[in-house]
């Protein structure tokens, strides 16, 4: 079904032209249909959404190579600031693990937040998510003098805090014998009194920020 522009065309009587009305009207019933409830629809949800697809506003064909500003997580060729008025808009964006699309808000006063990362965050026990702006936080457990991996790889590492997991007060994180690095750790958990050795059976917490 194609619409047709002009209709009514003016000069054709309209006992000629109401099949062309009423061809361009399902027409316009059926586009609507896409993401919404359709005009005809007789349910109270007439109009509503029922999703939202977003165009790409820029691509990393559009904007190559990376289409991604890996400091403020922010996409290269976004929309331009509107005085007054916030944009909610998605674009193709290349981080340290993938290309994909993003959703991102940009503010009246040209403010710009990343709003969703290249990846699903992880509930678990050792797991990771993202935060508004970009940042991604990790957390989890791991062994005294092992080295270990964050659940994901940074693009950049910030911060790490960790805690020991121990009855004995005679226990903590004394040494940090590599990293923390964009990948991962070690860790070593000391005795804090006496010999000072490192104890191999330790269990720790952390918590790392980065994006």
């Amino acid at each position: 079904m194609v619409y047709q522009p002009g209709i009514p065309t003016g000069t054709v009587d309209l006992d000629e032209d109401y099949l062309a009305i009423q061809q361009n009207f399902t027409g316009l019933d059926t586009t609507f249909g896409i993401d919404h409830v359709t005009f005809s629809n007789t349910t109270l949800q007439n109009g509503y959404h029922t999703d939202i697809h977003f165009n790409p506003v820029s691509t990393t064909v559009t904007n190559a190579p990376t289409n991604y500003d890996a400091l403020t997580q922010y996409p290269l060729g976004v929309p331009a600031t509107v005085a007054g008025i916030g944009q909610l808009f998605s674009s193709s964006v290349t981080d340290v693990a993938s290309t994909d699309t993003g959703l991102y808000w940009k503010s009246g006063n040209g403010l710009s937040v990343a709003m969703t990362r290249n990846f699903s965050p992880v509930r678990a026990a050792n797991g990771c998510t993202f935060l508004p702006g970009g940042l991604i936080m990790q957390w989890g457990t791991a062994t005294s003098n092992v080295a270990f991996t964050w659940p994901r790889a940074f693009g950049t590492f910030y911060s790490a805090q960790f805690t020991v997991l121990t009855a004995s007060a005679n226990r903590n994180v004394t040494r940090i014998s590599a990293g923390p690095t964009a990948v991962g750790a070690t860790v070593q958990v000391r005795e804090v009194t006496g010999s000072g050795n490192v104890d191999p059976t330790a269990t720790f917490f952390f918590m790392a920020i980065g994006i």
